[in-house]
């Protein structure tokens, strides 16, 4: 956008006599001038995709900057030294402030940062671009489908779960999701811990209720978004990782590592791989989630920034599941 002009010079007759011309301007003229103005403004407005907007920008800058047409460029105008008639500041002068004179400053140098804006625009084109793309594919999920998912009880596993967060949690409140009819919540409790429960399913999350345990219902989602970071003592994802597709796993990992306490432990319960093909019909059909690896939520807590990543033991009643405990570090 081109620089405003300075301001009149009242020692000029020509400039002295133009501004007492648009003093003497109607309230009328005014408001048709401002109304021609703000319509300039909407039909420039930016429109369509963010991608097109970036791609826009950045072919304005060359074609007016280069440096695809040095020497041809305005930049190369607003630079080029103007005689015995570089007494009056130029564009580039102006945008400056008046630090620039012609021939101050190295054309080349201005030539390449110019150049350096152009190619920041086109990289930020390319990535908006891959943003547009992932969003425009990406699934939307039934509403309610975790209703479908029959609730997964912890079992034989709710012993060592309870010792391994008494043990390492530094403080501060426990939270189990998907919490199913809360054996783990009120395990905990007998060990002198304060637990949370979260259960999507509104039947089960009644049984825990009743039973005396604290229970929301929503998404772990939702519940680790109000939650402040570092304020939790240990969390527990089990149901809810084998039922969330593997892009939404990614965002709760580093939600969960924010709201974690520093050495504060999680707890991943998951089925086996494939085990998500034995659902109940409907909810095979619609729930987008499935199993992953044991190996690839190594990769995934690692990624996420805990550490010590080690395998837990089942109790009585051991089941096909396996547990990964992780730690925040200190």
């Amino acid at each position: 956008m081109p620089a405003a002009d300075p301001p009149p010079d009242s020692s000029n007759p020509r400039e002295a006599q133009s501004e007492e011309a648009v003093a003497e301007l109607s309230d009328e003229t005014k408001a048709r001038a401002a109304q021609a103005l703000y319509e300039s403004f909407t039909r420039l407005a930016p429109q369509g995709s963010d991608e097109w907007n970036f791609s826009a920008a950045f072919t304005h800058l060359g074609d007016r900057y280069g440096p695809y047409h040095p020497g041809a460029s305005a930049l190369h105008d607003a630079l080029a030294p103007r005689g015995a008639e570089a007494t009056r500041p130029g564009r580039l002068d102006r945008l400056l402030g008046g630090r620039a004179r012609a021939g101050d400053a190295d054309p080349e140098e201005l030539r390449e940062a110019m150049g350096m804006v152009v190619e920041a625009f086109r990289f930020l084109s390319a990535r908006v671009a891959g943003i547009e793309a992932r969003l425009g594919a990406e699934d939307r999920p039934v509403d309610g489908a975790a209703w479908l998912a029959p609730a997964r009880e912890l079992e034989g596993w709710v012993e060592p779960l309870c010792a391994h967060l008494l043990a390492h949690s530094p403080g501060g409140e426990l939270l189990h999701a998907d919490c199913g009819e809360g054996a783990l919540l009120r395990a905990l409790a007998a060990g002198g811990a304060v637990a949370r429960g979260v259960e999507p399913r509104g039947g089960v999350a009644l049984r825990a209720l009743e039973q005396g345990s604290a229970v929301t219902i929503a998404e772990v989602s939702e519940v680790l978004d109000r939650c402040a970071d570092g304020s939790l003592g240990g969390v527990v994802l089990s149901g809810v990782v084998d039922r969330l597709p593997l892009h939404a796993l990614v965002p709760l990992l580093g939600r969960t590592r924010a709201v974690l306490a520093r050495r504060a432990p999680l707890v991943v319960v998951s089925e086996p791989a494939g085990a998500a093909g034995r659902r109940e019909t409907a909810g095979g059909d619609l729930l987008d989630g499935h199993s992953v690896h044991a190996e690839t939520w190594e990769v995934l807590l690692g990624r996420a920034g805990f550490v010590d990543v080690t395998h837990l033991t089942a109790g009585a009643g051991q089941d096909r599941r396996f547990a990964l405990a992780a730690t925040v570090p200190a």
